[in-house]
Parts: structure tokens; C-alpha cells; sequence
């Protein structure tokens, strides 16, 4: 390929269209980052929406389940009387849980509930067991089922499942001992209910309190995946000429040698960009990182305009460097 420059400044090439198109490169890895992006918004919707109540909801039933044990074991062991201070614990599990998922007919007996709790007293265990019979039946009612030796019954980790056996534990607690003090047998039967459900959730780990900040980070990432995905769209399709007779086309525009007065350098060794300048003052960029070839048309035009600091590779021209030989049309 063979440079020069006329006298009326107008750039000529020997022979050979300079093109740049998008560089594969340039998409491939905005394509891949879009998708990184939109898989890790996702990941955080779900998890916020769905792993973390859940897992908020499965500690809260094993807290109720293993408060309940601390409450009833030492009766079954022979203790003289109920703990109070074990069953106000217990109680306060039980609002805790209702309060993450009884929904709205806990919602509005919630407060109350806990000052009754503290307060201590069959009063508050009273007030609980109603407040789960009004949430058990809906509960029921939209379970998950499953069928086993051919009878339909409730998923064993369903909402309804659940308050089947918190009820069952709440109603133990308010006559935890039979006639003669011993241990009735409803606290025995709730004990192993509640060792079934310790079984099913007992392994699960209480969130953090960063757990639900920590998701709005991937969440955030949701925002850049059109924007990504733009920068792809905006750039395909477009591509930069320059001709024999010098001659630049451009995305919407065409320049004649004569129009095309100048080209800045300036970032061009830092950001691999340059503008080209229309003898009007107005200037359009060329982008190596996103169009490949540019490099080319622009150490064609730089070379033509300063041959002793620029080749037509758009390399820069060391001192030491010998300068390059006249271009003998």
C-alpha cells in the first residue's frame, strides 16, 4: 500500500479501499457481558424473592420446633412444673413465625400478640391457637399435595402442613401436664411432631442481614444489559472507507479528499481512538477497540498529514527512528 499527499492537501492511496467493520471481538465480548449481567439480575431476583423468605421461613419453624423441645422436655423428664420463662420463649417463636408468613390475618394481631407473649399467661397462648385456626383452613385449602399409595395429602414442607403442626404444639403448651402432673400425652404427641419438622428444617441457616443488600447488587446489574446490548445494535452495520482517490465514507456521510482537512492524534496511543476532522469543523470518531481495520485508515490519513511522527500503521515514529522514504508517485 502506497501513501501520498498532493499539493491541495487532498489524500491519495495507491490501489487499495481501506475498510473497517465491526471487530468480533467488540460484539463477542458485549454479547457475553450482557448475558453474564442478565444472568446475575435474575439470580439476584430470585434469590431475593424466593431463597431468602424461604429460608427466612424454614429458620423460623425450626426455631418454633426447638423451642417447643426446651419447653416440654423437662416435663416429660419429670420436672416439677412448667418453665414459664421456657414457654414465653416458645410462644415468642410462634408470633415470629406468624408474623414472616401468616399474611394478612396476622398482620393486624401481630402487636398485640407480642405484648401478650410478654406479658405471659394462658391469655397469650389462648389468643395464638385462634389466630392459627383462622389462618389453618385457607393454609390447607392451597397446600402443594402429593399422592402416596394412592391418597392425595398435603407436600409435608406445605404452609398448611406447617400450622398443622404448629397448632398442634401451641394447643400441647396450654395443658402440657395430665391430672396426676405427669407429662399428658399431647405434649408427647407435639414432641414428635416437632422432632419431624426439627428433621425438614432444622439444617437451614438464618439469612444475614446483608444477604438481601448483597442481591440488589446483582439485581443492579439488570440495568446495563440493554445498554450493552445497544452498544452492539448502535455499531453493526456501520463501517468507515477510505478510497484510492482519498476519498472517506462514513456512516451516513461521504467526504471528498479535499474535505477531509485533518485527523486528531491525541488519544489515539492511549484509547486507540481518533477523530477525523470535515473541513466545516465537524469531527467523527474511529474506534479501533470497536471497528477493525481502523487502524489502517487512520495511519493512512496521519502518515499522509505528519509522516515524520506517524507510519501507516499508526505507529508512532521514534526519534531515533530513520525517517521514511519519499513517496515517489
Amino acid at each position: 500500500m502506497t501513501v501520498k499527499k498532493s499539493h491541495d492537501a487532498a489524500l491519495e492511496i495507491d490501489d487499495t479501499v481501506l475498510t473497517a467493520r465491526l471487530a468480533p471481538s467488540f460484539f463477542i465480548r458485549n454479547a457475553i457481558t450482557a448475558v453474564v449481567m442478565l444472568v446475575l439480575g435474575l439470580w439476584g431476583i430470585w434469590d431475593y424473592v424466593e431463597i431468602i423468605p424461604k429460608q427466612e421461613q424454614y429458620f423460623a419453624r425450626a426455631e418454633v420446633a426447638r423451642a417447643y423441645n426446651r419447653f416440654a422436655e423437662p416435663i416429660v423428664s419429670g420436672a416439677s412444673a412448667p418453665d414459664s420463662a421456657a414457654l414465653i420463649d416458645f410462644m415468642d417463636k410462634v408470633v415470629n413465625d406468624l408474623a414472616i408468613e401468616g399474611g394478612p390475618a396476622a398482620a393486624s394481631e401481630i402487636s398485640g400478640l407480642e405484648d401478650a407473649v410478654k406479658a405471659g399467661g394462658n391469655t397469650a397462648i389462648d389468643r395464638v391457637h385462634a389466630l392459627i385456626a383462622t389462618i389453618l383452613p385457607d393454609a390447607l385449602a392451597t397446600s402443594e399435595t402429593w399422592e402416596k399409595d394412592g391418597v392425595t395429602q398435603a407436600s409435608p414442607i406445605s404452609r398448611g402442613t406447617w400450622f398443622a403442626a404448629e397448632a398442634m404444639m401451641v394447643a400441647a403448651s396450654q395443658l402440657p401436664t395430665n391430672t396426676t402432673g405427669g407429662a399428658s400425652d399431647k405434649l408427647k404427641l407435639a414432641m414428635t411432631v416437632a422432632a419431624s419438622q426439627i428433621n425438614l428444617y432444622g439444617e437451614t441457616e438464618q439469612p444475614s442481614a446483608y444477604d438481601r443488600p448483597m442481591q440488589w447488587l446483582f439485581i443492579l446489574c439488570l440495568p446495563f444489559v440493554p445498554w450493552y446490548l445497544w452498544q452492539i445494535a448502535r455499531s453493526r452495520g456501520k463501517q468507515f472507507s477510505l478510497h484510492p482517490d482519498g476519498s472517506l465514507e462514513l456512516p451516513g456521510e461521504h467526504w471528498t479528499a479535499e474535505e477531509l482537512a485533518d485527523i486528531d492524534m491525541s488519544l489515539w496511543m492511549k484509547k486507540s481512538k481518533a477523530w477525523v476532522v470535515h473541513a466545516d469543523g465537524h469531527r467523527v470518531m474511529l474506534d479501533d477497540y470497536v471497528f477493525k481495520g481502523s487502524f489502517r485508515i487512520i495511519g493512512a490519513i496521519a502518515s499522509a498529514r505528519n509522516p515524520a511522527q506517524w507510519t501507516d500503521q499508526a505507529k508512532l515514529i521514534k526519534k531515533s527512528d530513520p525517517p521514511p522514504a519519499d513517496d515517489k508517485a
